[in-house]
């Protein structure tokens, strides 16, 4: 009835959705994405909270400049860089929501400037410059300028809360460009961040064109219509803009793997279209009645295969982690556009665009699937048992959640890094918070000498890991000794150059102070080893120093990605379950039968199975993007399974078991195939993004949507067939 006032003026109907369509699109431009490893935790992990104290006293925040040149150390050379900081922060407030800058070249001048007779100036005299180098700490100093002195780096600090983007563009990009005497180049994470949206923006319009134009090819020579391709693609095309619209329209900052959703609209749309486009041809001699009876048989199946893919990606909602979560709110707004578009445009353009001859998609061939149960079963299940004893492999794939492969590797800034790691071993920060517990705490010569300790402890006891702290700076100003009365550190603390105290202590009381910590690019495992080493030596030293304080943990880019990764695995074991529960459910509940609700539920199962050996052979590890993949898979793939089970239950009606599931088998796989073959097409441009993350999720969620179809087919050909199928005969 519902739909007798949308099928009676098809052509109003497509007019308005498209105007509605249209509105609702423009948004899509809105959409926010960030690539911050950062928003990946929840606000109430550790190391985010103590991270967020930090904040609270200090900018920590910060991008860089790399420089390359000869001799870096030399006078014409400090000024130009010394230069290039005051452009970049010209004002000494926050108003700009840069913090403060940092290289050799400002620590010499400021170095210079608490000289007796100094000046706040680069001095003209190389050799005053060299003996004001030879003052600054080396731990400090050779972070910021290799041994040689053919590389080096500008810290630009800044509020978390600034435009990254708005300040490449207006200072740091145009800045670096006017470098003369040497080569400046943007790097740093907040500058990775930025990059990385721009480059996806800049590779996906090509690459999504090039998607559509082959999922269209894909189309074509299966049905050798442009007026079919066009009525199966376009729901999709409305879908996409919809669901980003809509996306848009949202106050969410989504992960990159948010563009993942593209070519799931694209499985499911074309898959839904086709299954109504397929059914109508097959009974189109008064295009009104077909139209209903699609609806009513079809589109019914349509129903119970978006309600059960919601349902699975469902799961994604249970996560803890703000990314994930906002990606499966994604892929069900996805989802429910791809059922809303499907249902409302494709009969209104069957009924508008004559469509040609009635003609039936069938393969026969696939009915003999019946006469090989059996030989199908026993396939099944070796590939199955070769998996399984794949799982112990998958350890060495393990979780990886890399700052640095959650990005492009071969974006300029990223390989940067890489290269600024091999330079400084550095490249991972992090911050120790000291909190004395009182105003001027920080000022015990105790409490620094067990600083000291632990700093050295850490430098020499913990491989690939450096420290540095205010200890250092007193001690390079003090002959390298701590002053023996808080008097004495008292008065040093006042002659350190501001910027020392601006970067690690409380100005306000001195009741606290940071600890840096850096290490390298390291694999996740080494950095998780690192990250659990120092957190066990500042145990130690917090039962060392009771009375005078407390010491936080390690926070920052390295402990972030170490609780990162020990989350991953949880999670996907919980998105699994969950997945598989609400699905069977659902199927439960809207086939009424629990032998039809579980045997449907079978070619899943062996799906996951199946997952392990693909992790290995694919080489792909868990990380934040394919975390995902086992509940997408299960989403998407129970699409399959429930089309071949609501067509046996529809011919079973008049037919025998084995003809319904015969009947079953030549028209439903031709519809399911052609929408696994034109989603594959259109998932090969995506590596052209040369995104690795967004292309190892891509690859395994291909290759599980590809293996649903075949084991949907297989699996439910081989069981439903069972005893002639008489099996199903019993349960009409």
């Amino acid at each position: 009835m519902q739909y007798d006032l949308l099928l009676k003026r098809p052509k109003l109907t497509i007019i308005v959705f498209t105007i509605v369509t249209a509105i609702i699109s423009i948004n899509a431009l809105n959409v926010q994405i960030t690539s911050d490893i950062e928003v990946y935790m929840p606000r109430n992990e550790p190391s985010v909270v103590i991270l967020n104290e930090i904040r609270q006293e200090w900018p920590i925040d910060s991008l860089m400049i790399y420089l390359k040149g000869d001799n870096l150390t030399k006078v014409a050379k400090l000024k130009e860089i010394d230069a290039m900081e005051k452009a970049i922060d010209p004002l000494p407030t926050m108003a700009d929501n840069v913090a403060y800058t940092t290289s050799i070249a400002s620590l010499v001048r400021e170095t210079n400037a608490n000289m007796p007779c100094g000046e706040d100036k680069i001095p003209d005299n190389q050799m005053y410059a060299n003996f004001l180098l030879s003052y600054i700490p080396d731990e400090i100093k050779y972070s910021l300028i290799s041994h040689d002195g053919k590389d080096a780096v500008i810290i630009v600090t800044t509020n978390k809360s600034i435009n990254t983007q708005r300040l490449l563009d207006d200072k740091v990009y145009p800045i670096t460009q006017s470098a003369r005497q040497f080569k400046a180049t943007p790097t740093g994470i907040m500058t990775m961040y930025a990059e990385t949206v721009r480059w996806i923006m800049n590779k996906i319009y090509g690459v999504t064109l090039l998607s559509l134009l082959l999922i269209v090819l894909a189309l074509f020579a299966f049905h050798k219509d442009a007026k079919v391709v066009f009525i199966v693609i376009m729901p999709v095309l409305y879908a996409v803009g919809l669901t980003f619209g809509t996306l848009g329209l949202m106050n969410t900052a989504f992960s990159p793997t948010v563009i993942a959703v593209l070519p799931l609209l694209a499985a499911l749309g074309v898959a839904y279209s086709l299954h109504m486009v397929n059914y109508f041809m097959e009974r189109m001699e008064k295009p009104m009645e077909a139209i209903k009876r699609t609806i009513n048989t079809t589109g019914k199946a349509v129903f119970l295969s978006a309600i059960t893919t919601i349902v699975g990606f469902a799961s994604l909602l249970s996560s803890n982690m703000p990314p994930i979560y906002n990606m499966g709110l994604a892929f069900l707004i996805g989802v429910l556009y791809s059922f809303i578009t499907t249902m409302i445009l494709v009969p209104a353009m069957l009924l508008v665009i004559k469509t040609g001859k009635k003609r039936s998609m069938e393969w026969r061939k696939l009915a003999n699937l019946t006469k090989y149960r059996k030989q199908i079963l026993i396939v099944l299940l070796m590939l199955s048992l070769v998996s399984i004893a794949s799982i112990p492999k998958v350890s060495t794939v393990s979780t990886r959640s890399s700052v640095w492969e959650m990005m492009p590797l071969k974006m300029e800034s990223n390989v940067l890094m890489h290269e600024y790691s091999e330079k400084f071993h550095g490249g991972q920060s992090g911050v120790i918070l000291v909190d004395s517990g009182k105003s001027g705490g920080i000022f015990e010569p105790n409490l620094l000498r067990k600083l000291d300790e632990m700093e050295k402890v850490i430098n020499v006891g913990v491989e690939n890991v450096s420290a540095y702290s205010i200890v250092d700076v007193i001690k390079k100003i003090n002959f390298g000794r701590i002053p023996d009365t808080r008097e004495e550190v008292e008065s040093i603390v006042e002659k350190i150059p501001e910027k020392y105290k601006t970067m690690l202590l409380d100005r306000k009381n001195y009741r606290k102070t940071l600890i840096y910590v850096d290490m390298p690019i390291m694999s996740v495992k080494d950095t998780r080893r690192a990250v659990y080493s120092v957190d066990e030596i500042i145990s130690h030293y917090n039962n060392e120093i009771k009375g005078y304080g407390k010491i936080k943990r390690l926070t920052g880019l390295a402990a972030i990605t170490a609780e990162l990764n020990e989350m991953l695995m949880g999670q996907q074991f919980r998105f699994t379950f969950i997945s598989l529960l609400l699905v069977y459910l659902s199927l439960l509940i809207v086939f009424r039968s629990f032998r039809y609700a579980s045997l449907t539920m079978l070619p899943i199962i062996l799906l996951l199975l199946w997952e392990p050996a693909l992790l290995v052979l694919l080489n792909i590890p868990l990380n934040v993007a394919t975390i995902t993949v086992s509940s997408i898979a299960i989403g998407v793939g129970i699409d399959f399974s429930v089309h071949i089970t609501e067509r046996v239950m529809e011919e079973i009606k008049e037919k025998s078991g084995l003809a319904a599931i015969k009947i079953a088998l030549a028209r439903k796989s031709p519809s399911l195939a052609e929408a696994t073959i034109a989603l594959v097409g259109g998932g090969i441009p995506i590596f052209l993004m040369e995104y690795e993350m967004i292309t190892q999720f891509i690859v395994l969620a291909l290759f599980m949507l590809a293996f649903a179809c075949i084991g949907s087919i297989l699996t439910l050909a081989s069981i439903y067939a069972a005893r002639g199928g008489k099996i199903v005969e019993g349960w009409k």
